[in-house]
């Protein structure tokens, strides 16, 4: 059965979902790229989608709200948080059009555990933060990167800090230092103006997709998604910089404009088990 852009997240979950939550305040950039340079970036079992002529790169960022694990309520801890992604857009060879996350950064210590003990997402701890006036969005993410060796201490410094609650705050943040030397810090920043309702089948093919495909131990795994048909909006560019896709295998990614930014102000999504790809 083909199945359009547009319709390609409305299927019905085959098994239980995992998670329920809604995304909020939506960024969608996304930039042209060669497809055998993508390639390599990807796990077993899955290509570089190739939509309208090339292969396609991202960043977004949203906020999570009220999130839930059926059967039980949402949960406070994993409730609410905003998320700063760098993605490959996907497909595999039963055909369906996913998404590879590179990162996925957030300061939420829950969702991060376990995003890689359970559905092998690469969650990275980061300071993250966002805000909307009108039709301008903004959304920051600075890596906290551990200074001491040894991935068991990682989660010392993690718990004593506090979760970040606006962009000031993290304007407010100053490098941590360590014997006088300092790491760098991945960092990424976005502010857009969402305009006009897009309707095009580009924007749909960018931005529907049927699950995420993710590295799972040994194995390529397919997370399917589901959620009702997006109402896009274009946006304008005012702000980008950073070199978080430096430290996720796509350097320069931010050089140049996104060859499609679109805002979606809201919907509700649902992630269940799909299956091992390869």
């Amino acid at each position: 059965m083909i199945v359009s852009p547009r319709d390609r997240a409305s299927v019905p979950l085959l098994h239980r979902p995992v998670t329920v939550h809604a995304w909020d305040d939506v960024v969608f950039a996304h930039w042209r790229h060669d497809p055998e340079a993508l390639a390599p970036l990807l796990p077993r079992g899955v290509r570089p989608d190739v939509v309208d002529g090339s292969a396609w790169a991202g960043l977004s960022s949203y906020v999570f709200r009220e999130t839930a694990v059926p059967p039980f309520p949402p949960s406070r801890r994993l409730g609410s948080m905003t998320e700063v992604t760098i993605e490959v857009l996907t497909v595999d060879d039963r055909g369906r059009h996913g998404v590879v996350y590179r990162t996925v950064d957030t300061d939420n210590v829950p969702a991060i555990v376990a995003a890689h003990a359970l559905l092998g997402v690469p969650y990275t701890f980061s300071r993250t933060g966002g805000r909307r006036r009108g039709d301008t969005l903004e959304y920051r993410s600075v890596r906290h990167t551990d200074r001491r060796r040894g991935g068991s201490r990682l989660l010392g410094p993690l718990r004593s800090l506090r979760p970040l609650r606006s962009l000031r705050s993290l304007r407010s943040l100053r490098s941590l230092r360590d014997g006088g030397s300092t790491r760098p810090r991945p960092a990424a920043t976005v502010r857009v103006v969402a305009g006009e309702v897009d309707d095009s089948p580009l924007a749909a093919e960018l931005t529907t997709r049927a699950g995420i495909h993710a590295k799972l131990l040994a194995q390529t795994v397919f997370w399917q998604r589901e959620h009702p048909q997006l109402v896009l909006r274009q946006a304008r560019l005012e702000r980008l910089e950073g070199d978080l896709p430096a430290a996720v295998g796509l350097p320069g990614l931010f050089d140049r404009a996104p060859d499609s930014l679109l805002v979606l102000d809201g919907t509700t999504v649902r992630y269940a088990w799909g299956d091992v790809v390869r």
